[in-house]
């Protein structure tokens, strides 16, 4: 397969050409995006060791020692083709960085870091033990899922072997989804007296991408474990409650439930450091995006008035007059940052049924 030169922020790289689920080594120039998100958080955090550790091409993990100030960076991917291919646009780029051929559980295992990216296609799953053991006391850590069917409810049998929970096809599956992965990570780091404070995490396109700080200590552990509540919903009339409650007040029906992380996904302090570090480097779009999430408010779920419509037999209102008329009642209420047809309040549902009607 012929080569085509890529030029991505600060570097330049080759990579196979065609489409990029064609490619023998993959690269996604729709991550793009992503990866300029990535530079920033970075910068902020300033770790002193990176690893990528499932490079493939290595132009993530190549921005990362380019464009930052970040003094250790390694590229690992157990494909010997990336490998080679990421040590020559590493020479290309003029950089110093260790490149590696191993399997990413396995390199994990033998070093440690203090900023770990797992951007895998398909779920990160099978490399959150390996990564907990891996990274610092006080660390930080990236990851990435592709498997967004598993997180929207289409296969919530898929989503308890991987994340140890069900999903649920609720009308805020985003947002689960999102909190889904959080509960996997904390738990898995739990096991190493560790745990994980969401710092930056989103949904965009076909993927969802968490950024978070971790802090060791069997106190902190349990004190985040706190932090993890029910959410019960009704699939008949559309209800959902922050608490197990197993039938449904306004229909009666049994209800189902998932136990999860019910803390802020996204850090407003956090999200505006990562703000005007984009900023400075002109990318005007991350943000933008970054801002919009550390704008979400503390409550676990939101609510899409479509879904809910839908469930009870409604004409759909516009959104700006059901936040008017839920704010003149006492109640927080906002735009979500999840969904352009949903909100989040701290409303009743029969409250909010009543601002829909």
């Amino acid at each position: 397969m012929s080569m085509e030169k890529i030029k991505e922020g600060e570097v330049e790289i080759e990579v196979h050409e065609g489409k990029s689920y064609e490619k023998e080594v993959f690269y996604n120039p729709k991550m793009e995006f992503d990866r300029n998100l990535s530079v920033a958080v970075a910068s902020v955090v300033e770790p002193e060791k990176l690893c990528d550790a499932l490079s493939a091409s290595g132009i993530r993990g190549i921005r990362y020692k380019k464009e930052t100030e970040v003094p250790e960076v390694w590229l690992n991917d157990a494909n010997q083709e990336s490998t080679d291919l990421a040590r020559e646009n590493v020479k290309t780029n003029g950089i110093d960085a260790e490149v590696r051929n191993k399997d990413a559980g396995v390199l994990l295992r033998e070093e440690d870091f203090d900023f770990i990216d797992i951007d895998p296609f398909g779920s990160p799953a099978e490399f959150l033990d390996a990564a907990a053991g891996s990274i610092r006391r006080r660390g930080f850590l990236a990851v990435t899922a592709t498997d967004t069917s598993s997180f929207f409810g289409t296969y919530p049998r898929v989503s308890r072997r991987r994340y140890g929970r069900k999903s649920m096809n609720t009308g805020y599956n985003k947002e689960l989804g999102l909190r889904i992965l959080v509960s996997a990570i904390i738990e898995s780091l739990g096991r190493y007296k560790k745990t994980f404070y969401p710092r930056l995490c989103y949904f965009r396109e076909h993927y969802a991408r968490i950024f978070g700080e971790v802090v060791k200590g069997a106190k902190e552990v349990q004190e985040n474990f706190r932090n993890f509540g029910h959410i019960s919903h009704c699939f008949s009339c559309g209800w959902r409650k922050d608490e197990l409650i197993q039938k449904c007040p306004l229909c009666g029906e049994k209800t189902e439930y998932v136990e999860i992380y019910m803390g802020r996904l996204s850090n407003e302090r956090f999200c505006s450091e990562v703000s005007k570090e984009a900023l400075e480097r002109e990318f005007y779009r991350e943000r933008k995006h970054v801002e919009k999430m550390g704008q979400d408010i503390d409550i676990p779920y939101h609510c899409d008035l479509h879904y809910i419509a839908k469930k009870q037999g409604m004409q759909i209102k516009k959104i700006e007059e059901v936040l008017n008329l839920l704010e003149k009642a006492g109640y927080r209420a906002v735009r979500s940052v999840y969904s352009a047809t949903a909100v989040k309040t701290d409303a009743p549902f029969s409250e909010l049924i009543k601002a829909m009607e």
